[in-house]
């Protein structure tokens, strides 16, 4: 049997156990970490205090299998406050009220800007409710335009909240160099809603962009004309093209098929 290691890329943890079953990865890690900030006085302790129960976090996937990584979050005590109270170690990539980590939540954002919500259940097994929630805190209402100095392409593309509903969100992502990040989400696909938010855009960061890719909607496409004019490329996406053109050609072996017979 061939063995090969992969990162996990998660600072100040060790690996303790691996175990596998025909579905899924449960790997075991624990804290390197030596200190903690107290949540009272807000001093570094250093003397551990046990643990907690077991954590049990969903991560990224590895050869289309689930993962899961399991952790005792730490304790520590502090010495310098009354009664000597005890807090445990945050960690940066997962919440404790939470069911995966960080990465996995940013992984499942993803595959949502062509998918609705409900077909995330099918494949990655998880439900409505949390998808919603990962939505709700990952992506600002507000796009904090500090963070970016270019903005290069514009995506726009509908997610639908529920199969079979008129009910649509639209994502409002961008492509700078070789990151993709989610800029927003809109409450809806009508052009006005859209082109608000392209005039929000502050000038010079709208200068930057050069092209903007969408569906074949007329909502988009005019709400990227009245803003941008001429100056930005209008394009549509490869999927809306090959469904187009595919149409013509299957009408076409549909009428040879009924005159040969």
């Amino acid at each position: 049997m061939s063995i090969f290691s992969l990162p996990l890329d998660i600072p100040d943890i060790e690996i303790i156990n691996v175990e596998h079953d025909q579905h899924q990865f449960i790997i075991t890690v624990k804290s390197t970490l030596t200190q903690t900030q107290c949540r009272k006085c807000g001093k570094v302790m250093t003397k551990r205090h046990g643990e907690d129960k077991p954590i049990v976090l969903r991560h990224l996937p590895i050869f289309d299998q689930s993962v899961s990584l399991k952790i005792h979050p730490v304790r520590d005590q502090c010495v310098d406050c009354k009664n000597d109270p005890t807090t445990t170690q945050k960690r940066p990539w997962y919440s404790p009220r939470r069911p995966s980590t960080l990465a996995y939540e940013e992984y499942l954002l993803r595959p949502l800007i062509n998918s609705p919500v409900t077909d995330m259940y099918h494949k990655e097994r998880v439900g409505d409710e949390t998808i919603e929630g990962i939505v709700d805190r990952h992506v600002d209402t507000q796009v904090n335009w500090d963070s970016f100095t270019r903005l290069e392409c514009l995506g726009i593309d509908e997610m639908a909240l529920k199969k079979g509903h008129q009910d649509f969100v639209v994502i409002v992502s961008a492509k700078v160099g070789e990151h993709l990040p989610i800029l927003t989400v809109l409450k809806d696909r009508k052009k006005a809603t859209v082109k608000a938010f392209l005039k929000s855009i502050p000038p010079a960061l709208a200068a930057t962009i050069e092209s903007y890719c969408c569906d074949m909607y007329d909502g988009y496409i005019n709400a990227a004309k009245e803003v941008f004019g001429h100056r930005v490329k209008i394009v549509i996406d490869r999927f809306h093209v090959a469904k187009h053109y595919r149409s013509g050609l299957d009408s076409l072996r549909k009428r040879e098929m009924k005159r040969l017979k």
